[in-house]
């Protein structure tokens, strides 16, 4: 047994295993096998949650197609998220290849004992996700054979899943063999990002997708045939019938289909061109932001000219940009919040007129709220020194960078996307006010959310269970609820009474300069003002009780 265990390739699985766990922490204090263990607690909430609440029911037909779907897509998305994030998982990074190459091994047991690695990570998530739903699926699905009960959820999730994962594989195989490794280091960069928003959007969306198949299969809509969340419903329908309904069966030859055309891509893709692959992945450089066109850069330097004035501001305002354009974990985690934005796009869209006014504020709310959270958050944690040595102006120069960033970056582009849609759906001079209500909003809530940001975005230490997660979900939830809304019945008033909404601009100037001199007063006269924080005050080594005498 002990010759078995210390065999080269078991060594070498366990080795690219052990990697996963290797990941960048978000603080120094960072633990990624204890983050791993609280994320697979994580996951198995939702199944948990789902057979509570599914079980007093008795769910039968279309009411029980719609619930088997909420858990078939959990699995599948979650397969997806983590072949997103192990993006380049099936190639040996760099340390892999400077160590390991000069040894006696053949690439051919690289890429098996990668691939093994791989997929014994995804079948720990998988197995966890389902668990409690394969576990008490006979409380929701009341049939009489126990085990074709059972034996039909985990054939779905498993396809559902496997499915997902080589989907993506696939996907990743045929666009490095295609395109050659600069731009496929772009292509890349950009399709992980919209993978990762399609996949948070599809998550919050599944509740409402799957109580929507009937009115699909009644409708016999070719839409259908173009999801594959929908192939695999139609799978676990061919096995154990729940509607009997002939379009629904026939989505599931699709999902046996799909699942060989994954597989095959993956194997054609991957194993005749790995060594060329890898060595492809390893000699391109990453893409730079900096060479992004002429006009990119004569924008830039206008922007430079008219509204960076101190160098200061100059240097945080292209480092935040540098930052989000390079780090992963930034910009998969932008892409989340990104995902969670279209999925509440879609809801609105689909509440009519007073929906299209909610949407520009929804969105806004969610990318203020976005960049709050990921300035949190650091990039490379030690390489901060060099903001704290060359630290000589006043923290109000940084301050200043990092709102006209969010300005310029972020509110501006949004509301330049939407504009489109709002000359589509209103008068010109109704989509006029309304971009310019929203603009005022928007920069208002940014100076209320950054009120007490005194760091330079990405710098500063984090301690991420500091979070108190009930709390904050709460504070997002009433914010998407109720400022949108109520947001949305202020405008609405407003363009209706012109002289009050000339008020409402004045007032909203008003209010962001007062909240500029408040903040000034405030950091000025409190303790080391002049400092910015590097370091996440977190909980103290040694607590005291607070007695005094």
């Amino acid at each position: 047994m002990k010759q078995r265990s210390d065999h080269p390739f078991v060594m070498l699985v366990r080795h690219f295993f052990g990697r996963f766990f290797d990941t960048e922490s978000l603080s120094p204090q960072g633990d990624p096998q204890a983050n791993f263990t609280q994320t697979l607690g994580i996951l198995a909430v939702p199944s948990a949650f789902f057979i509570l609440v599914c079980r007093p029911l008795g769910l039968w037909g279309w009411s029980l197609v719609g619930v088997r779907y909420i858990f078939l897509s959990i699995s599948m998305i979650l397969m997806g998220f983590i072949m997103v994030f192990e993006w380049n998982a099936l190639f040996p990074d760099r340390r892999d290849y400077q160590i390991l190459t000069p040894l006696p091994l053949r690439l051919s047991a690289l890429f098996l004992a990668k691939a093994i690695a791989l997929g014994a990570f995804l079948g720990i998530f998988l197995v966890d996700v389902n668990f409690f739903g394969v576990l008490f699926w006979g409380g929701i699905d009341r049939g009489r054979n126990i085990f074709n009960l059972i034996g039909a959820h985990v054939v779905a999730m498993l396809a559902g899943g496997l499915f997902a994962a080589l989907a993506i594989a696939a996907l990743q195989g045929v666009l490095i063999t295609i395109l050659p490794g600069k731009a496929y280091r772009r292509v890349s960069v950009t399709l992980q990002t919209l993978l990762m928003s399609a996949l948070v959007m599809l998550l919050f969306l599944t509740p409402l997708m799957g109580f929507g198949i009937e009115g699909l299969a009644k409708a016999r809509s070719p839409l259908a045939y173009w999801f594959p969340g929908f192939w695999f419903i139609g799978l676990y329908e061919r096995q154990r019938p729940a509607t009997h309904d002939q379009f629904l069966l026939g989505l599931g030859s699709f999902a046996i289909r799909g699942l060989w055309c994954a597989a095959g891509l993956f194997v054609l893709t991957f194993l005749p061109f790995y060594r060329r692959h890898a060595r492809k992945m390893l000699e391109t450089p990453e893409p730079s932001p900096a060479g992004s066109g002429r006009l990119a850069a004569w924008a830039g330097s206008a922007v430079e000219r008219r509204l960076l004035k101190h160098p200061i501001e100059s240097a945080v305002f292209h480092f935040i940009s540098q930052t989000i354009t390079r780090s992963v974990k930034h910009r998969l985690f932008l892409a989340t919040y990104g995902g969670f934005g279209a999925a509440l796009a879609v809801m609105t869209w689909r509440s009519g007129e007073s929906g299209l006014l909610r949407l520009p504020l929804t969105l806004s709310f969610v990318l203020v709220s976005g960049l709050r959270a990921a300035f949190n958050f650091p990039s490379e944690l030690g390489a901060n020194w060099a903001f704290q040595l060359t630290e000589t102006s006043r923290v109000q120069e940084y301050l200043a960078a990092t709102r006209k960033w969010i300005l310029l970056c972020a509110i501006l582009p949004l509301f330049a996307l939407l504009a489109p849609m709002e000359f589509a759906c209103f008068r010109w001079t109704a989509a006029l006010f309304h971009l310019a209500y929203g603009i005022a909003l928007s920069v208002l809530l940014m100076e209320i959310m950054f009120f007490d940001f005194r760091k330079v975005p990405f710098t500063c230490a984090h301690l991420p269970g500091k979070v108190n997660l009930v709390g904050l979900s709460v504070v997002y939830i009433l914010g998407f609820t109720m400022y949108s809304r109520t947001m949305a019945d202020l405008e609405t008033w407003l363009a209706a009474t012109p002289v009050p909404a000339v008020l409402f601009f004045g007032c909203a100037a008003l209010a962001c300069v007062a909240l500029n001199g408040w903040r000034h007063r405030w950091f000025a006269g409190e303790a080391g003002a002049a400092i910015l924080d590097y370091e996440d005050p977190g909980d103290p080594v040694v607590r005291t009780l607070g007695i005094t005498q």
